[in-house]
This record gives C-alpha cells, sequence and structure tokens, in this order.
C-alpha cells in the first residue's frame, strides 16, 4: 500500500473517531461547590442563565460522607422540580447522571438538604455538576 492512501486511512479513522467522540456525552460543568456541616443543613447552589441549559445534574461528595435527604432543582422560569436522590453518598463518591424534565432547561439554583455523617474527617465538600 502506498504511503499516500496510508496517510488518508489514518486521516479518515482520526476523522471517524473525532465525530464518535463528539456525538457522545459531553463534558461535564461544575455548577458550584458547598461545606456541609455536622447537622442537618439546608444549602443552595445559585447557577443562573450565564452557565447555560443543562439536561442532566450529578452530585460529587469530597472529604467526608454524607445523608442526601432531599434534593430540588429550580428551573430559570420558576418551577421547581424534586429529584429522588435520598440516599448515603461515601467520601470520593457520586450520584449517577440524574435526567432534569423537559430536555434543555436553564437551572436557576439547586437546593439541598443533607448532613454529614460525623468524624474526625471534618466537614464534606458537594460539588454539582451539569451537562
Amino acid at each position: 500500500m502506498s504511503y499516500s492512501k496510508r496517510l488518508l486511512g489514518a486521516v479518515m479513522a482520526a476523522g471517524i473517531a473525532t465525530i464518535a467522540t463528539a456525538g457522545g456525552a459531553s463534558a461535564a460543568e461544575q455548577l458550584g461547590c458547598k461545606s456541609v456541616g455536622f447537622l442537618a443543613d439546608r444549602d443552595v447552589i445559585p447557577v443562573g442563565r450565564k452557565d447555560g441549559k443543562f439536561t442532566a445534574i450529578k452530585l460529587k461528595v469530597s472529604k467526608n460522607t454524607i445523608e442526601l435527604i432531599d434534593l430540588k432543582v429550580i428551573y430559570g422560569n420558576g418551577n421547581p422540580d424534586d429529584l429522588p436522590v435520598r440516599s448515603i453518598i461515601k467520601a470520593g463518591g457520586e450520584t449517577r447522571w440524574i435526567d432534569l424534565k423537559g430536555g434543555k432547561r436553564v437551572i436557576k439554583q439547586i437546593e439541598m438538604i443533607y448532613k454529614s455523617k460525623p468524624s474526625f474527617k471534618g466537614q464534606a465538600k458537594v460539588c454539582a455538576f451539569g451537562k
């Protein structure tokens, strides 16, 4: 096989791989983080229009385990969406991607009610991501 045919084949394969990657899952965008107290705590992560539109969110936890009691997304138009995520998330763990109702949506804020498991590790940190 000639050099030009091999080069053309390599370029075409790279192009197909790029198209397949671009058509797959989009990269996650960090929307904000909060530190969690040891007692039951309620925090709001403000998001807003400048961050774009999202089809799903996920939470990542670091430093300590939390018990997630309630998770609510308030959309740009003010409508709330109570998301069923009541669970214990260990330090280093995360939720699955949670689909938002109605396709791509502007998120005004994410409301979380949770508590950290008391330990010598300190306060947990919860970060929200969107895609």
